[in-house]
């Protein structure tokens, strides 16, 4: 059986280039901070990598920072704001527990930024509290996500770094799941993303710092990244990303196959409910509940049939709790038994969805016999 994979919010498969990429790069020796012709070498997988990521996300490639994730440069910004003064984080209901936590961990006051039943921040409350910070907070930090991971739903990053920056504040944008799907034309103080959800390497990201904002090396040892990020740089890792972005031309394409996916599920079912349509969306990503039947166990038949989808983020998809974005947006009471996610990417065709929507209808008329 041939499977189809329709998860790649959580890693999109690695492009057979990527794949080539990283075992040529394997047999490169030397370590990219090496003085010698093969450090050399190395090195220049590394930089042909930072420059190729500037021109992707619309920044100076000299501002980068490699890291081992986008965790890891989300927790690196947040570290340097607290260390940079910021005493009081403000971070959107519907961030990746990647910011929620780390700003927690850090002693400093945090707060949460509402947000709509779409899942869109609430920019007017925005507003309001940075017009009324105090100044024994010290300087306003905020973090918001480009796109979130499980209903797909951007937020207004050009409105939010404006409000931030008139206020004298920082901004952090978790840019992992907008990387490669969206024109990203804003410039926040950091911005993370990440090399697998291109379908580069797992274990890749990086971390965008403007010249301007407070950073603080969350890892210490060696002067690698101009002693901004201590550790052995994953050569192999780089050049397999760099393969990545060379072949990302956006996914907009891929919103007729949602709407595909989506119209065809209403009509099967139209007591099921779709989040966030009213807002912009990736086009890629669907996120859905039905109300009779809980999500594993949709989520198992559709894996028997062969099909990968997922109950949300990868991160929590193993656990039994209602989804934070949901429960932010207000709207428990449309997936009393949870909701699952279909997110596409650059090898979905439109014969995956149609054997999606074959094998739910299946898996539900089985559901309906039982019950009856």
């Amino acid at each position: 059986m041939t499977r189809i994979y329709l998860d790649h919010n959580s890693t999109s498969p690695a492009r057979p280039s990527v794949i080539d990429a990283v075992a040529d790069a394997m047999r490169t020796i030397g370590n990219a901070s090496a003085q010698h012709g093969d450090g050399r070498r190395a090195s220049k997988l590394v930089e042909d990598c930072r420059e190729a990521l500037g021109l992707a996300m619309g920044v100076c490639a000299q501002d980068i920072i490699f890291t081992a994730s986008g965790t890891e440069g989300d927790n690196t910004a947040i570290h340097s704001a607290v260390a940079g003064g910021s005493k009081r984080l403000l971070i959107s209901a519907m961030d990746h527990p990647a910011t929620l936590l780390a700003a927690e961990g850090t002693g400093a006051g945090v707060e949460i930024i509402p947000v709509d039943d779409q899942g869109r921040t609430d920019m007017e409350w925005l507003k309001a509290r940075l017009a009324n910070w105090d100044a024994e907070d010290g300087r306003p930090f905020v973090s918001i996500v480009a796109a979130n991971s499980e209903t797909g739903v951007l937020q207004d990053i050009e409105t939010a770094t404006d409000l931030v920056h008139d206020a004298g504040g920082l901004i952090l944008v978790d840019a992992v799941q907008a990387l490669g799907k969206i024109e990203m034309a804003f410039i926040p103080d950091y911005m993370a993303v990440s090399a697998h959800k291109i379908g580069g390497p797992m274990g890749v990201g990086a971390l965008y710092v403007s010249p301007d904002a407070p950073f603080e090396a969350y890892l210490k040892g060696g002067g690698q990244e101009r002693r901004k990020r201590a550790g052995t740089l994953n050569v192999a890792g780089l050049a397999g990303f760099h393969a990545a972005l060379k072949e990302i031309s956006g996914l907009s394409h891929l919103a007729s196959l949602r709407d595909r996916l989506e119209i065809g599920l209403k009509s099967m079912e139209p007591e099921s409910y779709i989040f966030g349509t009213k807002a912009k969306r990736l086009p890629n990503t669907s996120f859905f509940a039905v109300p009779d039947t809980p999500s594993s166990t949709l989520l198992m038949g559709l894996d028997l049939a062969g099909i990968s989808v997922s109950t949300g983020m990868a991160c929590s998809s193993g656990k039994a709790q209602v989804s934070k974005s949901i429960q932010a947006m207000g709207v428990a009471d449309k997936a009393p038994k949870g909701a699952m996610r279909v997110s596409m990417g650059y090898s979905t065709v439109a014969s995956d969805i149609d054997a999606f929507l074959t094998a739910w209808a299946k898996i539900r008329r089985r559901e309906f016999k039982g019950a009856a």
